[in-house]
């Protein structure tokens, strides 16, 4: 015989109750089979919402009070992939005040992670950072290792976003010697991948193809097949920018791999995924017709999977290419294409991103006033949700329009307001690259002291955060403007630093870049054969 709280159930666990979240799916539980959708799909989405308000109402009615935080928790991560921001806070914090109310520290941590996300999510960085601090702290005094593993991954991912590299690596270390400890191998591979991702970002792609290495070993020994694929996409994004194509390390040879997991596991979402990236990694061999071939595959499984998200990434894909091939009214359409689902799906963020890149767009097509339309709408957005860290984006992106157009002031002003932003929500990566920006824009003044002293701060900086490839670019730069000042000598030993860095990280475009500026120092300093040596070296790149 059914009662109140057995007909909760049923609405909450058979109706499609959300169990899990991970990356962009959501993990549905039924009376029947466990399955995976996109939680792409709004349609879906909606469904569990109404099937948990039904849950809800039950639970409130029977007094159920565990029952009633983990509805409101589950509504506001549901409303939350809506991009309901403001629901989803709602719901969220209902769920902690009643965690809180009846002592369950367990269900309080998980409240403060999610609300993490949230905050995360709206680019409100303190705020994510003070709510996933709160977690870590429970989980160490209620003696949760497995769940103090977590919490130190999370801050962990949230430093790394706001360029805070060794305080990242310090939280994703410690997170990694726990789960070593208690021998969690799942665990251990996705931080060890993290790390992998982190090193990556820093420019020390011996540290991160090791640490890559390492996930994938243990993805294959515990059978993971789903991860090994992951694993096999991380060493493709890893390989790709390297020109490291030998010895079977071809980037497209590691993502077919992924493709094959993931067509033999029967995953359409992560298939789609892999079409796409293959792609865009084709496109960029020159490869249009082999890339568009894989690009069309992805966006039909997307389609018919209705998986909305990755249809507009497709569409996104498509433009960028139909772009590199000069078809720029083909370009626009399928990134209107995009544009349009995301204002369909009402995800203010997104859409935002799609004006942006339509800025963008239009600014290498050299309509810089609909550049600028653009741009200002992704503002307008950024500034009404709340994101601080896409508004200074913007703000950038509107600083390289106006120095494009030779307005140097205009370009300082909006540079100078993503500064201003980076340094409010500690992005040191962000700033380091916008006081790069402003020092050619004094360069451009010629104004070369400024120029030279904004170029010192980025480079302090990344050498600070430990960014390898960041710190090899502005010596680049400082090789540059010291070149300009015909100060060839100083000149080349900067650029001499930024190529054994590019050299050391092994990044092949940077060496073409540096040797190119050393041929022209070397001309002008008269050290001809050192010039052909130089050039050769640069062709042979």
């Amino acid at each position: 015989m059914w009662n109140k709280s057995t007909s909760a159930a049923r609405f909450y666990t058979s109706s499609f109750a959300l169990i899990k979240i991970d990356k962009e799916r959501y993990y549905l539980q039924n009376t029947d089979e466990k399955r995976k959708i996109t939680m792409n799909s709004t349609g879906e989405a909606l469904t569990k919402v109404i099937c948990i308000e039904k849950a809800l109402a039950i639970k409130i009615e029977i007094g159920d009070r565990n029952g009633e935080a983990k509805c409101y928790d589950h509504l506001g991560i549901l409303f939350r992939s809506l991009v309901q921001y403001e629901k989803a806070r709602e719901y969220q914090e209902k769920a902690l005040a009643i965690q809180i109310e009846i002592g369950d520290r367990n269900g309080e941590a998980t409240c403060y992670r999610n609300l993490g996300a949230l905050f995360q999510s709206l680019g409100q960085y303190d705020k994510a950072r003070e709510s996933q601090e709160k977690p870590l702290a429970i989980k160490i005094e209620i003696g949760d290792w497995n769940g103090e593993a977590t919490s130190y991954r999370n801050p962990g991912t949230l430093f790394k976003r706001l360029g805070q590299y060794e305080k990242a690596r310090e939280y994703k270390e410690r997170a990694l010697a726990i789960q070593i400890e208690i021998g969690d191998r799942n665990g251990e591979a996705t931080t060890y991948r993290e790390l992998g991702a982190l090193f990556q970002s820093l420019g020390q792609h011996d540290k991160a193809r090791e640490y890559q290495e390492k996930a994938l070993a243990i993805q294959i020994e515990i059978g993971d097949r789903d991860g090994e694929a992951t694993c096999c996409v991380s060493l493709g994004t890893l390989f790709q920018p390297l020109g490291q194509y030998d010895k079977g390390r071809k980037p497209e040879n590691i993502r077919k791999k992924a493709l094959a997991i993931q067509i033999e596991i029967g995953d359409r979402n992560g298939e789609a995924t892999s079409h796409g990236i293959l792609g865009e990694l084709i496109q960029s061999f020159g490869q249009y017709e082999k890339a568009q071939e894989y690009t069309e595959r992805a966006l039909a499984i997307q389609i018919e999977i209705g998986d909305r998200y990755g249809e507009t990434t497709s569409y996104g894909y498509l433009g960028a290419l139909f772009q590199a091939l000069g078809q720029y009214e083909k370009a626009r359409e399928y990134t209107e294409k995009a544009l349009a689902i995301k204002i369909e799906i009402g995800d203010r963020n997104e859409e935002a991103k799609c004006y942006e890149h339509l800025g963008i767009r239009f600014q290498s097509l050299v309509q810089y006033e609909k550049a600028r339309e653009y741009q200002e709408k992704a503002l307008a957005i950024q500034i009404e949700i709340g994101d601080r860290n896409g508004e200074a984006s913007i703000y950038a992106n509107l600083g390289g329009l106006f120095r494009s157009l030779y307005q140097y002031e205009k370009a300082r002003k909006y540079t100078e307001k993503a500064l201003a932003i980076q340094i409010e929500i500690g992005d040191r990566k962000g700033e380091a690259t916008s006081y790069g920006n402003i020092g050619k824009l004094f360069g451009f003044l010629g104004k070369y002291e400024k120029a030279r002293e904004y170029q010192g701060k980025a480079l302090a900086i990344k050498i600070e955060i430990g960014d390898k490839g960041g710190e090899a670019t502005s010596y680049g730069n400082l090789g540059a403007l010291f070149g300009t000042l015909g100060q060839y000598h100083t000149a080349k030993v900067y650029m001499e630093q930024s190529l054994r860095i590019h050299k050391r990280i092994g990044n092949s475009n940077g060496q073409a870049i540096a040797y190119r500026a050393l041929t022209a120092f070397s001309l002008s300093l008269g050290k001809f054969a050192r010039a052909d040596d130089y050039l050769k070296m640069a062709m042979a790149i």
